[in-house]
C-alpha cells in the first residue's frame, strides 16, 4: 500500500448497499384499488400509502470491506439486479397481485416462474475506481479523489521512493514485489513463513535478524546456491540434504525432516544448534551447466565466467555432482539477505495493534504454502501470559510515576487459600509495615539498577574508540571545555521566520534569482529582491504598471517572441514534457458565469499578433500587458497554471458599474449578459494580486528558461567556467613557485646556530659590520706606552721579564758569567720583536678580509630584501587574481543551476546567492552590490534528517531531542524558510557551526570564502533600508551632494533598465 507521509493512505468508505438499490413492485393500497374499480365514491380521499418496507430479501453490509466490495460489485454487474424496474400491466393491478393465465388462459394450470429479487439498482450514475476499489455516488468526488491521487505526495512501501503518484506508487510496489518473490529462494519460503506464524515480536527488524540467523547455513532442496570449490564459487542447485544421524526428531515430527527445530522461534539459536547442528549436514549438489537450468551467466562468480577470454579452469567442474558441507555454501546476497528477508516478511504478514499482537501470515499465504493458520493451545496461552506480564508492567510503571500503591497485593491476597485462622490486630498491622518496606526496597532496587545501567552506558561511551576528525556531524556532542572554550556556542541563533509570500517565497526568491542571474542574455539589470517584492506588492489601481514589472514582463515576452520568431517549436512548460496538450476549457467557469466562450472573441486577436514582433524599448514597451494576455491564452493550460483563465479574465473584463438612473441603455446585452464589460488590460494589471503576478512570472520564467537564448548563455557559461578552471590551475602553479622560492630566500635555521654564530663572531655586529670596539682598541694598542713601547702591554711583559731574568741571575752561582746573560738578553728581545710584528700583520689582515666580507654580506642581503619584496608583490598580484578567479567560477557555476553553499548537521540548507552570474557582486569602486542582503536557511525534510541520522545511528526520539536542544525555538519545518539578516546573528550561526563534521566543514569552508562580502552585504542593506543607523564616523566623511553614478540603489520606483537595448550597468 502507498504511503502518505509515511502513513497508509486512507481508503474512501463504500456506500451501504441500500444507497445503489431500490425495492421493486411495492404492494398496493386496497383502498386505491377499489377506487380505481369504481366500486366506491370517487370524491372520498383515500388515505396517503404508508412508506414501503426494506426488502426482506436485501443483502446486509458487510464488516470487511474486501467483502462489502464484492457484494456491491456483483449488484452492478447483475443483469438482472441492473435491469430497469418491469412496469405493472392493467392486468396485474387489476387482480392485485394474483397470478393471470398465460396466452388467454391455456396454460393456467403451469407454475407460475420463481420470483425474482424484490429489489433493483437504482437509476443512478455510480463511479468505480478499480485500481483501488472505490466507489462513488457522484462525479465531484471521485473527481476530487482521483486528482488526489494523480499528486506526488505518495511514496513506495517496499522501495521507498517518494514524490510518486498513488498509481505510481503503487505501479511501483507492483513490480518491486514481483522482483521480490522472484529473487527471494523458493524451497525457503515455507520455512521463513512457518517461523514467522503467531510469533509475537514487537519489531519487524529483530524478527528478521532471528530468521536470518536461523537459515543463513540451513538449506533445502532444489535451491540455488554457490559452492566454494578451490578458491572459486560455481553456482549449484542442492540435490539431496543427508540430516545427521543422530538427529532426534521433536514430538509430532515424521521423518524424513530436515532442520525441524529451526522454525521454532520460541527456542534459543544455541539450543537449536545443539538439537541440530546445521554445519553437520551433508548436501548433494549439482553444479549448473552452460545453458543449463537457472541461467549459465551465474555459473561462477570469479572462476568460470563464460567469456571469450575465460581461460576454461571452471570448465572440469561444469555438470557434476558432489558432497559438501554448510560451510562451502552460500547463497547469493542479491537473492538472501537482512533486508531482502525483511521485505519479504513485511509483504507477507500482517499485524493488529493491540499489545503483544501476533505476527499472522496473511490468508492466500498461507493456503498457497500450506500454513497452518489456527493457533496452536500452547501458542495462544504464551502469547495471554506475554499480554498480562505486559500490561501488568505498564500497570506499575503507571502506579510507580503517580505515587499510587500497586493493587497487585490485593490480588495476591484474594489467590491466597482461605484462612485457618483470623489474624489479630497487631499481626495486620506488622504485616502491613513489611508490605510498606518491601515495596520501598523494591522501589530502591529499580532506582539502583537504572543508575546501574546508566554508568554501564557511560563506561562503554567512555571506552569507544576516538573519533577521527572530520566525521559524521550527529557523532559530535557540545562540550563546554572543548567546544565552549574554542568560542562556539550550543544553540543555534533563532532566525527570522517572517519572509514574504509565505509559502510561496521559495517560488518569489528562485524568480529573482533567475531574471538577475540571465539579465544579460534578457537585457535587464540587476535589481535588490526588496524592490521585486515592493514592485510585486504594489496593487495602486490607479497608477501606471511599476517599470521594474513591465520591464521584466516585456524582456521574458520578447525572448520568447524571438525564439519564435527564429523559427524554433514554440516552449511548453517541463510539465507537458512528452505529451500531449490536453487543455479542456469547456468546464471551467469564472466570475459571474463566463466561460472560455465569454473570452474567446477578445483574447484571440491578442494571441494572434503578440508574437508578430518584439515589444520596442523607444515605445516605453507598449501593448505589453496585451502580449502577455495572449501569451497566457496561448501557451497556459489548466494543468500548469489553473489560475490563468480567471487571470485572464481580470485583465480583460471587469464588473460593469450600477447604472444611476434607470435607462434603456443599461439594459443587458448580449455581449455582456454576464454582467461584465471588456476592459484594457494595461488598466487593470497594476490591481492585479501579487500572488497571481507571482505565478504568472514563474509560469513566463519556466517558458523562457527552455528557450535558445537561455541555452546560449548557459553553454557560454559552461565554457568560462572551463577556461577559469584552467586558468585557476595555472595560478595555483605559479603561486607555490614562488612560495617556493620566498621560503628558499629564508632557509630554517638549526637549534643552537644563532647561539655559536653570536659567539663565535663577537666582533662583528648583526649587519656583518666589525664591532667599533675592536677598532678602537686596535688604535690604543698602537699608541706608545710611557716606557717608549710601541705597545704599551708587549713593554710590560717585556719589564717583567726582564725583572724574572734578574731575579734568576742573582740567584745563579759565579759560573755564569755577566757577558754571557747580556747576549741571551737581547736574542730574547729580538724574538719577541719579531713575534709582534707578525701578529700585528696578522690581525691587519683578518680585519681586512672581515670588511671584505661584510661588504660581500651587504650586498646579499640588500639582494634577499629585494627579492622578497619582488616576490611579496608577485604573490599578492597572484592572490588578486585567483580571489578574481574565485568570483568568476561561482558566477559561472551558479549559473547553471542553483545550489546551497552546503548543509548543516541536521540537514537544513544554506543559502547565498548574491552576485551570481550576471548580477556583479563589485562595484567599479571595489564595494559589494547587494542584491537580498541577507543569508538564507531552509528547513531539512524528514527524508534528508533520515539520511543524517542513520549514519550516526542515533535513534529518532534522540534526534528530536537533539533538535529541540540545539535549535531551541529557531527549529524549522521541513521545507520552511528564515533569514539571518543581521551582521551579529550571522556571526552567531557562524560560531555554532563545528569545524570537526563533515557537512559543517564544507559549510564553514564556503561561508568562510565568502564572509566579509556576506556581513558588508547585510550591514549595507540594513542601512539603504533605514534599519540601522549610519555610523559616526561614515557621517563625517559622508559628502554633502551625492556624485553620479551612486552605488546606492534608489529603490523600485526610481529603477531604470540600464541594459536594455543592449546597454551595460
Amino acid at each position: 500500500m502507498p504511503l502518505l507521509k509515511r502513513k497508509p493512505v486512507l481508503m474512501h468508505h463504500l456506500p451501504s448497499f441500500g444507497a445503489i438499490v431500490q425495492p421493486v413492485n411495492p404492494p398496493a393500497n386496497p383502498a386505491a384499488t377499489s377506487t380505481a374499480d369504481g366500486q366506491s365514491d370517487p370524491s372520498a380521499s383515500a388515505p396517503p400509502e404508508p412508506p414501503a418496507a426494506a426488502p426482506v430479501d436485501l443483502p446486509q453490509d458487510a464488516n470487511d470491506d474486501d467483502e462489502q466490495l464484492d457484494k456491491l460489485l456483483t449488484a452492478l454487474n447483475d443483469p438482472v439486479l441492473a435491469a430497469p424496474v418491469p412496469r405493472r400491466s392493467k392486468v396485474d393491478k387489476a387482480a392485485n397481485g394474483q397470478p393471470a393465465a398465460v396466452n388467454g388462459g391455456a396454460n393456467a394450470l403451469m407454475p407460475p416462474p420463481p420470483p425474482g429479487p424484490s429489489y433493483r439498482v437504482k437509476n443512478v450514475e455510480v463511479f468505480y475506481m478499480p485500481e483501488t476499489g472505490e466507489i462513488f455516488l457522484d462525479y465531484e468526488s471521485y473527481a476530487a479523489r482521483r486528482a488526489f491521487y494523480d499528486l506526488p505526495l505518495f511514496q513506495c512501501e517496499v522501495s521507498g521512493r517518494s514524490a510518486l503518484s498513488f498509481f505510481d506508487a503503487r505501479e511501483n510496489e507492483t513490480y518491486e514485489v514481483k522482483q521480490l518473490h522472484a529473487r527471494f529462494p523458493k524451497p525457503l519460503k515455507k520455512a521463513v513463513l512457518q517461523s514467522v506464524q503467531f510469533q509475537v515480536e514487537g519489531k519487524l527488524e529483530t524478527l528478521a535478524d532471528k530468521i536470518f540467523e536461523r537459515f543463513v547455513n540451513r538449506f533445502f532442496d532444489d535451491e540455488k546456491v554457490f559452492i566454494d570449490v578451490q578458491g572459486d564459487k560455481y553456482l549449484a542447485r542442492v540435490v539431496r540434504t543427508f540430516p545427521p544421524k543422530n538427529l532426534v526428531l521433536p514430538p509430532g515430527v515424521e521423518a524424513p525432516s530436515y532442520h525441524p527445530y529451526a522454525t521454532d522461534l520460541n527456542m534459543d539459536l544455541a539450543d537449536v544448534n545443539e538439537h541440530d547442528d546445521p554445519m553437520k549436514y551433508f548436501y548433494q549438489v549439482r553444479l549448473i551447466e552452460e545453458g543449463g537450468d537457472g541461467g549459465a551467466e551465474y555459473a561462477s562468480t570469479n572462476g568460470a565466467s563464460h567469456e571469450p577470454e575465460d581461460d576454461g579452469k571452471g570448465e572440469k567442474w561444469q555438470g557434476s555432482v558432489m558432497e559438501v558441507q554448510a560451510d562451502k555454501i552460500s547463497r547469493d546476497r542479491i537473492n538472501y539477505s537482512r533486508a531482502m528477508l525483511k521485505r519479504f516478511i513485511r509483504d507477507c504478514v500482517s499485524r493488529d495493534a493491540a499489545i503483544c499482537s501476533p505476527w499472522l501470515v496473511k490468508k492466500p499465504v498461507a493456503a498457497r504454502y500450506a500454513i497452518p493458520t489456527e493457533m496452536p493451545e500452547d501458542q495462544r496461552l504464551r502469547i495471554v501470559e506475554a499480554k498480562e506480564r505486559q500490561m501488568g508492567k505498564r500497570k506499575r510503571d503507571r502506579e510507580d510515576r503517580l505515587g499510587l500503591p500497586h493493587s497487585e497485593d490485593e490480588q495476591a491476597v484474594e489467590e491466597q487459600p482461605p484462612k485457618k485462622t483470623k489474624k489479630t490486630k497487631e499481626e495486620r498491622e506488622r504485616e502491613r509495615e513489611q508490605n510498606k518496606l518491601n515495596k520501598e526496597s523494591e522501589k530502591e532496587r529499580i532506582r539502583r539498577e537504572k543508575e546501574e545501567a546508566k554508568l554501564r552506558e557511560e563506561e562503554e561511551r567512555k571506552k569507544k574508540k576516538p573519533l577521527k576528525y572530520p566525521c559524521e556531524d550527529l557523532l559530535i556532542e557540545y562540550t563546554p571545555q572543548r567546544e565552549g572554550a574554542s568560542g562556539m556556542i550550543e544553540i543555534r541563533p533563532t532566525p527570522n521566520k517572517q519572509v514574504p509570500f509565505g509559502e510561496q517565497f521559495e517560488k518569489f526568491l528562485l524568480s529573482w534569482s533567475f531574471l538577475n542571474v540571465m539579465g544579460k542574455p534578457l537585457g535587464l539589470s540587476p535589481f535588490t529582491l526588496d524592490d521585486f517584492e515592493q514592485a510585486l506588492y504594489h496593487t495602486d489601481p490607479y497608477t501606471a504598471p511599476v517599470t521594474l514589472l513591465a520591464e521584466i514582463h516585456a524582456v521574458l515576452l520578447n525572448a520568447l517572441i524571438k525564439d519564435s520568431i527564429d523559427g524554433h517549436e514554440p516552449v511548453r512548460p517541463l510539465a507537458l514534457t512528452g505529451q500531449m496538450p490536453d487543455n479542456d476549457t469547456d468546464y471551467w467557469e469564472g466570475t459571474k458565469g463566463a466561460t472560455a466562450e465569454t473570452l474567446r472573441p477578445v483574447v484571440e486577436p491578442m494571441a494572434e499578433s503578440w508574437k508578430t514582433k518584439e515589444l520596442s524599448r523607444r515605445d516605453n514597451r507598449k501593448g505589453w500587458e496585451n502580449a502577455l494576455v495572449g501569451c497566457l491564452w496561448e501557451r497556459a493550460t489548466l494543468e500548469t497554471m489553473p489560475q490563468y483563465l480567471d487571470n485572464i479574465l481580470y485583465l480583460t473584463f471587469e464588473d460593469k458599474p450600477a447604472p444611476t438612473r434607470p435607462t434603456w441603455s443599461t439594459g443587458p446585452s448580449s455581449n455582456t449578459g454576464h454582467g461584465l464589460i471588456a476592459a484594457k488590460p494595461d488598466r487593470r494589471y497594476t490591481s492585479l494580486h501579487f500572488v497571481h503576478k507571482l505565478n504568472i512570472l514563474n509560469f513566463l520564467i519556466e517558458l523562457v528558461a527552455q528557450t535558445a537564448l537561455i541555452r546560449d548563455f548557459m553553454e557560454e557559461a559552461t565554457s568560462a567556467l572551463t577556461e577559469v578552471r584552467k586558468d585557476q590551475v595555472e595560478l595555483r602553479r605559479d603561486l607555490r613557485r614562488v612560495r617556493a622560492e620566498r621560503d628558499a630566500l629564508e632557509p630554517k635555521k638549526e637549534e643552537g646556530e644563532e647561539g655559536e654564530n653570536g659567539a663565535g663572531e663577537e666582533g662583528v655586529d648583526g649587519d656583518g659590520d666589525v664591532s667599533m670596539s675592536l677598532v678602537k682598541d686596535e688604535a690604543s694598542s698602537r699608541a706608545v706606552s710611557p716606557n717608549g713601547h710601541a705597545n704599551g702591554h708587549d713593554g710590560d711583559e717585556l719589564e717583567g721579564s726582564m725583572l724574572d731574568d734578574r731575579s734568576r741571575a742573582s740567584s745563579v752561582a759565579s759560573d755564569i758569567g755577566r757577558a754571557k746573560s747580556g747576549a741571551q738578553r737581547r736574542k730574547a728581545m729580538l724574538e719577541k720583536a719579531a713575534e709582534r710584528e707578525a701578529e700585528e700583520a696578522q690581525k691587519q689582515a683578518k680585519a681586512a678580509q672581515e670588511r671584505k666580507e661584510s661588504k660581500a654580506k651587504k650586498a646579499e642581503l640588500k639582494h634577499i630584501q629585494t627579492e622578497k619584496k619582488r616576490l611579496a608583490d608577485e604573490e599578492a598580484a597572484l592572490d588578486t587574481q585567483l580571489k578574481q578567479l574565485e568570483y568568476d567560477f561561482r558566477r559561472h557555476f551558479y549559473t547553471l543551476r542553483s545550489r546551497p553553499l552546503g548543509s548543516d548537521r541536521f540537514g537544513n540548507k544554506v543559502w547565498w546567492i548574491d552576485g551570481l552570474g550576471s548580477a556583479p557582486l563589485y562595484n567599479e569602486a571595489g564595494k559589494v552590490i547587494w542584491g537580498t542582503g541577507r543569508l538564507y536557511i531552509q528547513g531539512a525534510d524528514d527524508l534528508e534528517v533520515e539520511f543524517c541520522r542513520i549514519p550516526a545511528e542515533l535513534s529518532e526520539e534522540d534526534t528530536e531531542a537533539r533538535r529541540d536542544k540545539e535549535e531551541g525555538e529557531g527549529r524549522l519545518a521541513p521545507g520552511q524558510w528564515a533569514t539571518y539578516d543581521t551582521p551579529e546573528l550571522a556571526n552567531e550561526f557562524l560560531s555554532w557551526l563545528n569545524v570537526r563534521g563533515t557537512r559543517e566543514m564544507y559549510l564553514l569552508r564556503a561561508l568562510k570564502q565568502w564572509w566579509p562580502e556576506i556581513l558588508e552585504s547585510i550591514t549595507r542593506r540594513r542601512l539603504a533600508q533605514g534599519l540601522d543607523a549610519v555610523p559616526e564616523s561614515d557621517r563625517r566623511v559622508r559628502p554633502t551632494r551625492r556624485v553620479a553614478g551612486g552605488d546606492e540603489p534608489e529603490g523600485y520606483l526610481g529603477w531604470k533598465n540600464k541594459r536594455a537595448g543592449g546597454g551595460r550597468d
